[in-house]
């Protein structure tokens, strides 16, 4: 079924909306100001989906996709969008999400301009991927949520160029050895592949099943002269863990250097970093303007503690339940002669709990990581009457509604987004809020 619609905004998860008969319409691809023909896929009760047949009138901010696969993969739904667009685009479904789910007063609320990345192509320094046999050969990508179509991500332009480098150079290895892909049935083969890019050289760890890394393949990875070191872990369960059992290291440092902010800091493979630096120095600037008047800070999630290790004139004590990170952060913590910030072990809803009752913290620094605001968490700032709490998150809806479980309590006072995932519609959102 065919339907002609005027399309107003554009959704959370890019899609463009328009409504049929008053009822709600996503349609892929769409963007705001078009009218466009959309064959109409799904109907429910409550809304429709549907796909581009025709553009009718077209939106002055659409522009050619760089992405020879776009149209087919499901990794960036705002490529088709000018990118002060997509800024703005973004500024807007955060206010919308904080509309919906809080009744704060955005009229009253600082929220500037977004911040735009510092690239809008290879700029992605991470990846964890699956291995995947296509036509025969092992390459790694990604299979699209509701079709067959498979993604090979060797060319992909927001990697850095190191990165589809290594992808490119590692599926050759593991066709010229002979590698099988993981079975499991016999839990054997090559199942994920982890890189990180650090300081121009990249560390690689093989998942596999139980017959591990073969030495010809271990040979020609140290081969590779961008290569900084290469790890292997074991994981044959039903779960795509990157670390189920640990890492075995055939060569190069367990800890590699990370320039970051004038600062070069050390860090092991397993530790998560950011998949921009500079991004994330943009994201962690913005967020110490909004502690000038934090002397006790409490920070969680924050997961490799370059934000933490950054903070000069406070007290900081980071809840952090990852043995590695915490002695990732030890290490650097010590050769820099941070004293001033502390780490914490155990359960991070407990040592909250236990933190806040002694009523010494004025500031609660809340890294989302893709989660919730727990319930110990609101609790600890509601009954330890924290000042501050600053909220940092990707998902900007489910941080509105959190947010709007303890509005009574907080003003929202400002929003700042970072935009660290170009072409698509999430947005790093920093909110601050004061005790009312």
């Amino acid at each position: 079924m065919n339907k002609e619609i005027e399309i107003k905004k554009i959704g959370i998860n890019g899609e463009g909306i328009g409504y049929i008969d008053r009822k709600i319409t996503f349609v892929k691809g769409a963007l705001p100001d078009e009218t466009v023909i959309a064959d109409i896929t799904k109907s429910t009760r409550t809304f429709h989906e549907g796909k581009i047949v025709k553009i009718v009138k077209r939106s002055k901010d659409r522009v050619p996709s760089p992405c020879k696969q776009y149209k087919n993969c499901q990794g960036c739904n705002l490529l088709h969008l000018d990118y002060k667009a997509q800024l703005n685009a973004k500024k807007e479904l955060v206010r919308e999400s904080f509309r919906k789910y809080t009744r704060y007063d955005l009229d009253q609320v600082v929220f500037k301009d977004v911040i735009p990345s510092t690239k809008t192509e290879g700029f992605i320094n991470n990846v964890n991927l699956p291995v995947v046999e296509f036509n025969g050969y092992l390459n790694f990508g990604i299979y699209q949520r509701d079709s067959k179509y498979l993604t090979l991500m060797d060319r992909c332009f927001k990697h850095h160029p190191l990165i589809n480098q290594a992808l490119t150079d590692l599926s050759k290895i593991l066709n010229e050895t002979h590698c099988k892909i993981y079975d499991d049935k016999f839990k054997k083969g090559i199942r994920f592949l982890k890189l990180t890019l650090r300081n121009e050289l990249v560390t690689v760890v093989f998942i596999t099943g139980k017959d591990g890394l073969a030495r010809d393949v271990i040979e020609k990875v140290s081969q590779l002269k961008y290569v900084g070191a290469l790890f292997q872990s074991t994981n044959t369960t039903k779960y795509s863990s990157f670390e189920e059992t640990g890492y075995t290291k055939y060569f190069g440092d367990a800890r590699l250097p990370v320039d970051f902010n004038s600062q070069t800091y050390l860090y092991s493979v397993k530790t998560k970093l950011p998949d921009n630096l500079d991004n994330a120095l943009k994201v962690y600037n913005a967020i110490y303007k909004m502690l000038d008047d934090s002397q006790k800070i409490i920070s969680v999630g924050g997961d490799s503690c370059l934000f933490e290790m950054n903070i000069k004139d406070s007290d900081v004590v980071i809840l952090e339940d990852k043995n590695y990170a915490r002695d990732d952060f030890k290490l650097n913590a010590k050769s820099k002669a941070l004293e001033n910030i502390k780490v914490k072990s155990g359960s991070i809803d407990d040592s909250i709990v236990s933190l806040a009752k002694k009523k010494e913290y004025d500031t609660v620094v809340l890294f989302l990581n893709n989660s919730n605001i727990s319930e110990a968490i609101r609790n600890s700032l509601v009954l330890g009457k924290i000042e501050n709490f600053i909220v940092v998150g990707d998902n900007y809806s489910t941080m509105a509604k959190d947010l709007g479980e303890i509005e009574k309590y907080y003003r929202l006072e400002r929003i700042v987004g970072v935009d660290t995932a170009p072409h698509v519609a999430s947005l790093t959102t920093i909110a601050k809020l004061k005790r009312i």
